[in-house]
């Protein structure tokens, strides 16, 4: 970029943002959502399609320069635009810490910095021309949510006019061919590394259920120093008996029941659940589970106890405590404990059908919790089923095995 220098700032020529030059083509600007929306469209209406519904100052020319450097606003990426809108709000609103990262701009056009001296400090500003549009090659849903959220007739006025002044950071590329800024695109979505949802749990510090799954990590003793926060899978050769996603899912049944598996790593609502309690109460339970089956835990190899999907199951059988009079609640521990220990814990035929199938070598695998909770569940818990009487070696009712009078058993 040339960068001459000047008295005074023409404001004729363009919209002025502070900031800090990197290269002759790449700027980092401070800037706020009303200067943005001065220097960039509403992604939404760069989508092909809908042309009655496109500003007049959206051109065919512009959607298909916007095609060549970015994906469509379809699928996961548009069903996130509320979401992420609704984080910027808290995060504007000062209701929660948050983070917004650089949005990436770009433009074929070169653009100019321009030196200004304020209250005796030079600083620079780049200047993009009136009628110039800026389009993000990357944190395009961030752009989108920032509209989103302007157009939203549930979000106060006062609370927009915050978000128009709030400073936001982006950074511009200009001069550049749409097939040098198509590699940019390419580059800034491919070549990072996405954390695997393990570690997302472990640093999301703004879900309720995780300041529980950490009290757990800390009160429950078998637990402590032996959760692992980051592997999908634990070692064979690991001191770590339990995954955090799996005790997070435990956690999430006693507040659910065992549909609570439908969440998966997604949040769940605790809006009508009392945390202390509920962290009490979980690690009370979980206390009493892992005392009583603390050596079948720990032998990931030989035993299904301590597998995710029964991890699930112990969590649903949990809620029972959590809804019952705090009176009540020593003497049903007692007794699902008591009922839990006539189960035989060990890798065997009769697990199949619930947590394990075999393979065609005989091999045993693990069955996740989606798959098979409601199964265990019923294993653990539903007197009536075989799965029941199954893990507990337990005879079949009569009626079940003998044969009907009179009748051969061929």
């Amino acid at each position: 970029m040339a960068k001459p220098s000047t008295e005074g700032l023409d404001l004729s020529e363009g919209t002025f943002i502070r900031c800090m030059p990197v290269d002759e083509r790449t700027t980092h600007i401070q800037v706020n959502f009303k200067q943005l929306k001065v220097v960039t469209h509403d992604p939404a209406v760069l989508q092909p399609g809908n042309v009655r519904l496109r500003p007049a100052d959206v051109t065919d020319e512009d959607v298909e320069l916007h095609s060549l450097v970015q994906r469509g606003l379809e699928l996961g990426k548009k069903s996130n635009i509320p979401k992420y809108a609704a984080y910027i709000r808290r995060h504007v609103a000062g209701e929660q810490p948050g983070v917004l990262p650089p949005i990436h701009l770009w433009t074929e056009q070169p653009l100019f910095i321009y030196q200004h001296a304020m209250q005796g400090v030079v600083q620079d500003f780049l200047c993009v021309p009136h009628g110039v549009k800026l389009i993000a090659i990357d944190g395009e849903t961030q752009l989108a949510s920032h509209y989103h959220l302007q157009h939203d007739k549930d979000v106060p006025e006062e609370l927009k006019d915050l978000h128009r002044t709030a400073k936001l950071s982006a950074v511009v590329h200009d001069a550049r061919p749409y097939l040098e800024a198509r590699q940019f695109f390419h580059d800034l979505n491919v070549l990072g590394v996405r954390v695997n949802t393990t570690i997302a749990l472990a640093m999301d510090t703004a879900d309720p259920l995780m300041a529980v799954v950490g009290r757990i990590s800390d009160d429950v003793p078998f637990f402590r120093g032996r959760v692992e926060r980051i592997a999908r899978q634990i070692k064979k050769d690991s001191h770590k008996v339990v995954k955090l996603q799996d005790l997070r899912q435990c956690v999430v049944n006693m507040v659910h029941g065992i549909a609570g598996v439908q969440f998966g790593t997604k949040p769940a609502p605790v809006d009508r659940v009392d945390l202390d309690a509920l962290g009490t109460v979980a690690r009370d339970w979980l206390t009493a589970y892992t005392d009583a089956f603390g050596v079948e835990l720990a032998d990931r190899e030989g035993c299904v106890a301590g597998t995710g999907t029964v991890l699930a199951a112990v969590g649903a059988l949990g809620q029972t405590l959590l809804t019952a009079p705090e009176g009540e609640r020593p003497a049903r521990q007692k007794a699902l404990i008591a009922s839990l220990a006539q189960i035989d814990w060990r890798k065997g035929d009769h697990w199949l059908g619930t947590v394990l199938t075999q393979t065609p070598k005989g091999n045993y695998t693990i069955n996740g919790p989606k798959q098979s909770a409601y199964a265990v569940y019923a294993a653990l818990s539903h007197e009536d089923t075989s799965a029941y009487r199954r893990v507990r070696h337990q005879a079949e009712p009569a009626s079940a095995t003998e044969e009907p009078a009179g009748e051969s058993a061929e």
